[in-house]
């Protein structure tokens, strides 16, 4: 029995070829949201994110890696009734998901848990697209109206 018997075989399609804002936005809340399901899986919030950073021996001039625990902040929190509020956000913020709301309200933390990675794969296959270009405009005129106007 050949290996290529146990796996299906397909047409391989196009490729996607360069920079596709539409894709980025959605890899970058699905690995937030990942993020997210790591930190709630995690028993008393233990996770933290690794960042590996590249750095030169000045006196042997060699190269090594350094790996850096960065904390993940949740994006839930519990109210005073007893509720799960979440909001997700994209870069500093908060996406406004339905009708001009931003925050999810659920029972209780394991419903939360339930509920993420289904969040993930939506906004993974699409779901979200039309939020996050608006997130992402917003967020693009906050910097255009930073920068200065040039002299001349």
């Amino acid at each position: 029995m050949s290996i290529l018997d146990s796996v299906s075989v397909v047409d391989s399609g196009e490729r996607a070829k360069g920079y596709d804002p539409v894709r980025v936005r959605r890899k970058k809340l699905g690995a937030a949201l990942q993020e997210q399901i790591n930190l709630i899986e995690s028993e008393g919030g233990g996770y933290r994110r690794i960042r590996v950073q590249r750095k030169r021996d000045l006196e042997t001039d060699q190269v090594f890696d350094v790996e850096q625990q960065r904390r993940v902040n949740p994006w839930w929190w519990v109210d005073d009734d007893g509720l799960v509020r979440f909001s997700m956000r994209y870069g500093s913020m908060k996406l406004i998901i339905k009708d001009g709301k931003d925050t999810l309200v659920l029972p209780s933390l394991d419903e939360l848990q339930r509920l993420l990675p289904m969040l993930r794969a939506e906004v993974l296959a699409g779901g979200l697209d039309d939020v996050l270009a608006k997130a992402a405009d917003a967020l693009e005129a906050r910097f255009k109206s930073r920068r200065k106007p040039a002299k001349g």
